[in-house]
């Protein structure tokens, strides 16, 4: 199931965005997804590729507090909804960006399904800014061979 998304980066291996109906809302908090561009179901079917993705999700995570966007991040990669009817698990990473709302140092209470949510996506101002250091700062140098 891919989610309808607001792009933030990208690169040959990564595909980050902000989905346009998030699991939280703003005043609790901030949802980015990254990607793997090579499609896997789960984080099991290639722990190399899921480690690298996780290292991402951090790396987003640590830019995303220096921005001072949220003050506590939890990153997930759980993929229920792909066992859905008419859906395909793919391994992915969420960020939720948590603020001290209502639900400050609760769990996140993720929708139960696609579509029983409808939370506001992320400022346009926002994700001006998070695009503009994701391209500064979060960069991939290149291995020799």
């Amino acid at each position: 199931m891919q989610e309808e998304k607001l792009p933030l980066w990208s690169n040959e291996k990564f595909e980050i965005f902000t989905p346009i109906n998030p699991h939280i809302p703003p005043e609790e908090g901030l949802h980015v997804v990254v990607y793997p561009k090579t499609n896997v179901p789960s984080a099991w079917a290639n722990p190399d590729l899921c480690a690298e993705t996780f290292k991402v999700a951090a790396r987003v995570a640590q830019i995303m507090e220096e921005l001072k966007l949220a003050p506590w991040f939890n990153l997930q990669a759980n993929g229920n909804w792909g066992l859905l009817p008419d859906n395909t698990p793919r391994f992915h990473v969420h960020i939720y960006a948590r603020r001290k709302g209502k639900t400050w140092g609760a769990p996140v209470q993720l929708p139960l399904a696609p579509g029983t949510y409808h939370n506001e996506p992320m400022s346009e101002e926002e994700m001006k800014n998070l695009t503009k250091f994701l391209e500064a700062r979060l960069y991939f140098p290149k291995i020799k061979v």
